[in-house]
């Protein structure tokens, strides 16, 4: 019961605003960081002294665009992307939409919580969707961190269970939310990854994705992705140059910033990271 409760009010708040000091803040205002933070389909770039460990004890490895990363190598390794684009594709019961798509951009982790304990890979995919060069990190290396270096190791479980909350968020958003609402926030959150100047009429997404890549990401059709961009181009807010997509900063205008209306904390952290104590999750890592 507490359950559902708590799912009809996330619902409820998905489409608030974050108010400071009386004024309400929209996500265009936000200042770099707060961007980074409101982001639910890309996660945060990963701590320095994470990546400096994973180069340092990793293997990297050039991969080729359309090849596919073995199960075996993701019961075992953590992937980090140094440059490209992959996709984490997880199938579904759905028919009509039978892949749930997590692009994944430089500089950040795949998969998270197979930290904690192996899981099944059986429905699990990682797609190279460009040439990329990526570095594989053995799981059981930082697991042995508990014991070598703790203050790193606490690092590597904040943001795993940082990373955990997003997609939980992600997952309600996309269950939730009309397609509109959908793409909105995906736009937002490529032009924050890509640190895309908010202030500027027109703005650039810095990416090239197939029509079937962001229906994939939306968890729609590629038809009703069709008719959404038409609509918008008919009103002035969306136009290709090239083979880049432009939005119309007005297109952002009332987005609130904060996914599921989390306006608890700066930038929208939920205060619900707070339960994840040190000393609990060197015990989760060792029984």
């Amino acid at each position: 019961m507490k359950l559902i409760l708590l799912f009809l009010v996330l619902i409820t708040m998905a489409h608030t605003t974050l108010t400071v000091n009386g004024f309400i803040m929209r996500a265009v205002e936000l200042i770099g960081k707060m961007k980074e933070q409101s982001t639910i389909f890309f996660p945060e770039k990963v701590e320095k002294s994470i990546v400096a460990f994973i180069h340092r004890n990793g293997e990297q490895k050039v991969l080729q665009k359309g090849s596919v990363i073995s199960k075996s190598l993701l019961l075992n390794k953590f992937i980090y992307l140094d440059e490209g684009l992959i996709f984490y594709a997880k199938r579904t019961n759905d028919y009509t939409r039978p892949k749930f798509v997590n692009a994944i951009v430089p500089e950040r982790l795949t998969d998270y919580h197979l930290l904690l304990e192996d899981k099944c890979t059986c429905c699990k995919q990682i797609i190279i969707a460009r040439d990329s060069k990526v570095t594989f990190i053995d799981k059981m290396l930082i697991n042995s961190l508990s014991n070598s270096d703790i203050e790193l190791f606490k690092k590597f479980m904040f943001s795993s269970n940082y990373f955990m909350e997003r997609q939980t968020a992600l997952a309600i958003f996309l269950l939730t939310s009309s397609p509109e609402e959908k793409l909105v926030k995906l736009v937002f959150d490529i032009l924050t990854v890509f640190e895309i100047d908010f202030k500027d009429e027109w703005l650039k997404v810095n990416i090239k994705l197939t029509r079937g890549e962001i229906a994939g990401i939306l968890h729609i059709s590629i038809i009703k992705l069709d008719l959404m961009l038409n609509t918008l181009r008919k009103k002035g807010l969306f136009k290709r140059v090239g083979n880049y997509m432009f939005f119309n900063k007005n297109l952002l205008e009332d987005l609130s910033p904060c996914p599921l209306g989390r306006e608890d904390a700066s930038g929208c952290k939920s205060n619900n990271m707070l339960k994840f104590k040190s000393n609990n999750m060197i015990y989760i890592n060792n029984y």
